[in-house]
This record gives structure tokens, sequence and C-alpha cells, in this order.
């Protein structure tokens, strides 16, 4: 009886613990690809910043 009980509850936490393997490696996608946009826009604002160094020094220029 002992036995069984726990079986019972050795299978109860072994599906838990499946469940929350599952959810983590959602998580972990989904930080994946966040990750990846950020990386994105870190790439933008790069640009944009380049961007502004350029236009600040054509008026600095024609300021000049």
């Amino acid at each position: 009886m002992i036995s069984y009980q726990l079986s019972v509850i050795s299978d109860r936490i072994s599906d838990q613990l499946s469940v929350i393997s599952d959810q983590l490696s959602v998580i972990s996608y989904q930080l994946s690809v966040i990750s990846y946009q950020l990386s994105v826009i870190s790439y933008q604002l790069s640009v944009i910043s380049y961007q502004l160094s350029v236009i600040s020094y054509q008026l600095s220029v024609i300021r000049s």
C-alpha cells in the first residue's frame, strides 16, 4: 500500500516536473526572441547615431 502511494506521488511529481520543464523551454525560447529583437534595436540605434553624427558634421560645415 505504501509502495503504491509512493509510486503515485512519484508519478505526480514527475508529471509536474515535466510541465515545468516545458514551461521553462518556452520561456527560454521567448527570451532568445527578445534578445534577438534587442540586438536589432541596438543595431538600428547605432545606425541612427551614425546618421546624426553625419548630420551634425554637415551642419558644422554649413555654419563655417
